[in-house]
């Protein structure tokens, strides 16, 4: 299928151009750049109306499924909130789990988000929500102090669902946090995710308290816990890093270790505010994540990008730190690496097409003098009128073309009142 979107702005985090194109053979972007007469005949054209189009954004971290558990635990600390979602989580089924990751990549999609990582439980219902959702996704499910059983589990899940829907899907495997778990449950999950070439997906150094509680049982802190377990061998997704000091952040620029950044989370359930600028300082790739809708509560990068730029600003007393276009890049090139997806996240020749377009009537985005501040601090999710992943269109103007999005609200309507009224 080749597709043409022209009249339109373009916005990769580093070029600008005030009038451009993008044209798009298969899965692939094929030409951009300044407008220029077409080459050929598309199977479809798109005017952007003079809109801003960008990279697909990237939620680094999530757990989609909890759509189900929104609001609850509301203004409880982590441990606390957790014990509130836990027993809720263990009423769910497969089914459940495909209905709220359904919905979860809905929203996401209405607000520019081309792809996630997810780390969940009932890995096929997971999948099959992506299959069906059009989304891209890094997938696990997480390990904790069990007899096996879930890594069992997670590997016959990597090779049913490892480069599945022509790539969309990767899978690694995950650790849920030191504080589940113990070396014996660990060490399998690394020497697994070594020998299938798995990434591992993991929660570090959340809140003070989880860093206490492990020098306590360890005598290290979490990262130096992984990292003396050899979790760090593999390519490793690490979610938060809030409560990390100089020589955590030393250890995980040394061995590469992608931080996912959630903000908005971390502020909800006061976990404290992670030390982002030493991180990327020391060479640290950090991407954003939203968490899940439990604890942020919405779908939303744009939210998610102002949050992370404007409150290191605040807390340091510093405007310079996290300018906007570093910003933006965090939510796109390296989100789109720190997942499993390097050739998504930007708008070149070869790079995949996933690409959003922004509303050119939204008062909001009326300004044209700097687009990575326009994108950072005054866009919002709903401002999207487009999401294309893969080369096709995903959402557009409230509508989802690929499959039954009615159907797909009253289906997630009904497992909630299931889940609450057992």
């Amino acid at each position: 299928m080749r597709t043409r979107i022209e009249n339109v702005r373009l916005f990769d985090g580093r070029a600008y151009e005030p009038a451009g194109f993008v044209e798009i053979d298969g899965n692939r972007i094929a030409r951009c750049g300044a407008e220029m007469p077409g080459v050929g005949a598309y199977d479809e054209v798109i005017d952007g109306g003079g809109g801003l189009l960008l990279p697909g954004l990237i939620n680094a971290h999530t757990h989609a499924a909890m759509t189900l558990v929104r609001g609850v635990g509301a203004d409880l600390p982590l441990r606390e909130w957790l014990h509130a979602i836990w027993p809720l989580e263990e009423r769910l089924d497969e089914e459940a789990v495909y209905w709220a990751s359904l919905l979860a990549a809905m929203e996401m999609a209405r607000r520019g988000i081309t792809a996630y990582a997810d780390m969940y439980c009932f890995a096929d219902g997971m999948a099959r929500a992506v299959a069906d959702s059009g989304i891209r996704a890094n997938l696990s499910t997480a390990v904790i102090a069990d007899d096996g059983r879930r890594l069992r589990e997670s590997v016959e899940s990597f090779r049913r669902w490892d480069g599945a829907c022509g790539g969309r899907i990767r899978y690694s495997l995950a650790v849920h946090a030191e504080y589940t778990s113990d070396p014996e449950h660990v060490t399998p999950v690394i020497e697994a995710a070594e020998r299938l070439g798995a990434g591992l997906h993991l929660h570090l150094s959340e809140t003070d308290r989880e860093v206490g509680e492990c020098f306590g049982r360890r005598g290290v802190s979490p990262v130096r816990y992984f990292d003396g377990l050899g979790a760090f061998r593999v390519p490793t997704l690490a979610a938060h890093a809030v409560a990390v000091d100089a020589e955590d952040i030393r250890v995980l620029a040394e061995r590469g270790v992608y931080v996912a950044h959630n903000p908005i989370s971390n502020m909800k359930l006061a976990s404290g505010i992670a030390p982002v600028p030493e991180m990327l300082a020391a060479g640290v790739p950090v991407a954003l994540g939203t968490d899940g809708v439990a604890s942020n509560n919405q779908y939303d990068l744009f939210a998610e990008m102002r949050m992370a730029a404007i409150l290191q600003k605040g807390a340091r007393k510093d405007p310079t730190l996290m300018p906007a276009a570093a910003v933006f890049g965090m939510a796109t090139e390296i989100g789109a690496r720190a997942i499993g997806f390097p050739e998504a996240g930007a708008i070149r020749p070869g790079a995949l097409a996933d690409l959003a377009i922004l509303d050119p009537l939204a008062e909001n985005l009326s300004s044209r003098i700097d687009p990575a501040s326009d994108l950072v601090y005054a866009a919002q999710g709903l401002n999207v009128v487009l999401t294309m992943v893969d080369g096709r269109v995903v959402y557009r103007n409230g509508e989802f073309p690929l499959f039954d999005a009615e159907r797909a609200r009253a289906r997630f309507r009904e497992t909630q009142d299931r889940l609450y009224s057992a």
